[in-house]
């Protein structure tokens, strides 16, 4: 049998990847449903170091059908603590903090500032205000993610020359 290959090598045979920049990157994920679950997997996957979860939410078992990171023994439990948990699981150098929070109301500006992205996974337009008025103002990028019936929709928003969510 040969030696273990690395769990990043494949990526790095990529010519153009840099996987020392994907392992410093300072990613926030606001929103650990189906399609936050998704985001956090694979950022996971791809090695992403430094990760932040928020959601203010508990698992249900209604989630299970749709949320890949969750399972029936979760329930009840929050889904920012058990995504960033299982995350940790698929890549174990990530360094990462989860918040049960309220990003409209609970988040100051210096998470924000922190970030080199910003991914918002939601589902209501007044915390996607809510990350980008942040982010504005501290001159971070985010990308909107939703998912609308069976479609997905991703945009890239970079401060201030970039185009605004608002």
């Amino acid at each position: 049998m040969g030696a273990v290959e690395p769990r990043l090598a494949r990526l790095r045979l990529i010519r153009w990847w840099d996987q020392e920049r994907i392992a410093a990157a300072k990613v926030v994920v606001v929103g650990a449903g189906a399609l936050g679950n998704e985001v956090i997997k694979n950022c996971a996957l791809l090695g992403v170091g430094n990760l932040v979860v928020i959601d203010h939410d508990a698992i249900e078992l209604s989630n299970l059908s749709r949320s890949v990171l969750f399972r029936a023994r979760h329930a009840g439990l929050p889904k920012a603590d058990v995504a960033l948990e299982v995350a940790k699981d698929i890549y174990p150098d990530l360094e990462g903090r989860s918040l049960q929070a309220d990003v409209n109301h609970d988040v100051g500006l210096g998470l924000f500032a922190w970030a080199d992205v910003v991914i918002g996974a939601l589902d209501n337009r007044e915390a996607r205000l809510t990350i980008n008025r942040h982010c504005y103002r501290v001159g971070t990028p985010w990308v909107d993610g939703a998912i609308e019936q069976v479609s997905g929709v991703a945009r890239l928003f970079e401060p201030p020359e970039g185009p605004c969510y608002e």
